[in-house]
């Protein structure tokens, strides 16, 4: 077993979640790479998914991923030169880019889509269905704002 697999009682939520996303990445790396795809980046894989959640500004992936501008304009440049995306005037604010896919990103991510969802099946048959159906449910409900220690 991967280290990216194992957990304990001590080891904070965060912590496994981090885990969790690791052992996900890694399981699409794998399923991209078996498909023919070049491998792509975790710093991609991240790029990704803040597009298919519709965030499409460079500052606003920046902010999401905690990475500087300049380091995310970085990665999209890659993905760029990959073939992967392009970069479009903002329709709302002419000044702003937005990302958008190429049709050889929008491949990638629906070989990424697909990979995902057998990466979903292949933990319900290691884990049950019912744990996997528990954690997508708490994983699904509204948490309110971040936590803010009391003063």
């Amino acid at each position: 077993m991967s280290e990216l697999g194992r957990s304990s009682i001590e080891t904070n939520l965060a912590q496994l979640f981090m885990r969790a996303f690791y052992w996900a990445d890694e399981g699409l790396q794998n399923a991209l790479k078996k498909q023919g795809w070049p491998a792509i980046t975790r710093a991609q894989s991240l790029v990704f998914v803040n597009i298919g959640e519709g965030v499409t500004r460079p500052s606003e992936i920046a902010a999401r991923v905690g990475v500087t501008r300049q380091a995310i304009h970085q990665t999209i440049n890659e993905m760029v030169e990959l073939g992967y995306l392009t970069l479009q005037a903002d329709p709302t604010d002419r000044r702003a880019k937005v990302v958008v896919y190429t049709e050889k990103g929008q491949q990638v991510g629906g070989a990424a889509v697909a990979a995902l969802q057998d990466i979903e099946s292949s933990l319900s048959n290691r884990i049950g269905n019912e744990r996997v159906s528990a954690l997508r449910e708490a994983l699904a409900q509204e948490w309110g704002d971040p936590f803010q220690p009391a003063s």
